[in-house]
């Protein structure tokens, strides 16, 4: 009986205990919350700068990120139908630039470029770019208010929406404007993932992911790899018109081997059409401003094959996981430059949405070899 009531006490006792200690954090937690937000709003305020409302007067990082910005535009503008297609205007699609100082830091400043129509403006700072006929949009702002909380998270883009529009808030900062460095920079690096959102928002080859599970790790795979490789190598290098047919004609033998044998490969054609396509306008457009990229290079820089990048791979454990996904970025973009050669009207097949089944690079080379 003793034990008993001694219990109850003490559980009486340790209960308002708990509760006092609970009301005592709760009430910490609530003022250490209000300081943040009120360091917060004295940051905001008082402590970031919007820059200059003229071009001549932005810093460095600015200039330079401007000034990519505007020979993306002007060849956007002037040939579209060479990167992807003269319904996709990039130059006009609105977008959000997020500067910080270093790669996933908090913001200082936010850019509006061509958002005049999905937010008001009013309040903004515009900027003027004299002489300059494609930057004629643009506003910067220390902060969109409750929009912007996203740009507090080190990522390197995010999705803001306006007026039910998603656009991309991609995040700048000076290292990536260091050309020194294959990746990421900005020039590419933007384009791409804008051509994610503005033209393949509504594509579904990605709708259930397109990482592949249980990856075959053998050697029977990594033979038929070898096979594979080699063809889109012959197919990038040939011009001959009969040479290509029956070399990807051969090159759909083999994946259908491999599709046969492990179905879970299929979801690389998600990757590569995805992907691919993405990396795709980068070539294009890295041809038209005469800095053409090489679609396979080692880590000194030097142009290799696919042949040689596979080997890369496969002599490295370590390095295998790079085949469930990683190297569709690059495969499907040359798979891309043999459609070109192939079928010009590739492009119209590929687009994909709910309401309209697309075909990836895979599906309409098959079909190819099925008329």
């Amino acid at each position: 009986m003793f034990y008993t009531i001694w219990a109850v006490k003490a559980f009486r006792t340790n209960n308002t205990n708990d509760m006092k200690f609970l009301k005592k954090l709760l009430k910490t937690s609530v003022i250490i919350l209000i300081a943040l937000l009120v360091l917060l709003l004295l940051f905001i305020l008082l402590i970031k700068k919007t820059p200059n409302s003229e071009y001549s007067q932005l810093d460095a990082t600015d200039k330079k990120m401007f000034d990519e910005l505007t020979q993306q535009y002007q060849t956007f503008q002037k040939s579209p139908e060479q990167i992807w297609a003269s319904s996709y205007h990039y130059d006009k699609e609105p977008l959000i630039l997020v500067r910080s100082q270093k790669n996933r830091s908090i913001w200082r400043y936010i850019y509006l470029v061509n958002a005049s129509k999905y937010i008001d403006t009013k309040k903004f700072k515009k900027i003027n770019f004299p002489g300059n006929p494609y930057l004629n949009d643009v506003y910067v702002t220390k902060s969109l208010g409750n929009l912007s909380l996203e740009y507090w998270f080190p990522s390197a883009f995010t999705y803001t929406s306006l007026k039910n529009r998603e656009i991309l808030a991609f995040k700048y900062y000076p290292e990536l404007f260091d050309h020194e460095k294959s990746f990421p920079n900005f020039i590419y690096f933007s384009m791409h993932e804008a051509f994610h959102l503005n033209v393949q928002q509504n594509w579904t080859y990605d709708k259930y992911g397109d990482r592949i599970d249980n990856y075959p790790y053998n050697q029977e795979n990594f033979n038929l790899l070898r096979k594979e490789y080699e063809l889109l190598d012959r197919g990038l290098q040939t011009k001959d018109t009969a040479q290509l047919n029956a070399v990807m004609k051969e090159w759909i033998d083999i994946r259908n081997q491999r599709y046969k044998k492990w179905p879970q490969l299929l979801k690389e054609t998600n990757s590569e059409a995805i992907e691919g396509t993405a990396k795709y306008i980068e070539y294009r457009y890295s041809a038209l401003i005469g800095e053409p990229k090489q679609l396979i290079t080692d880590n000194t820089g030097k142009t290799i094959s696919f042949s040689q990048a596979l080997e890369g791979v496969l002599k490295s454990e370590k390095h295998h996981y790079l085949l469930e996904r990683w190297v569709s970025y690059d495969k499907g973009a040359a798979l891309c430059y043999i459609l070109d050669k192939l079928d010009p009207l590739w492009k119209s097949k590929i687009e994909d949405s709910p309401n309209h089944k697309g075909k990836t690079q895979y599906e309409i080379i098959k079909a190819y070899y099925l008329k």
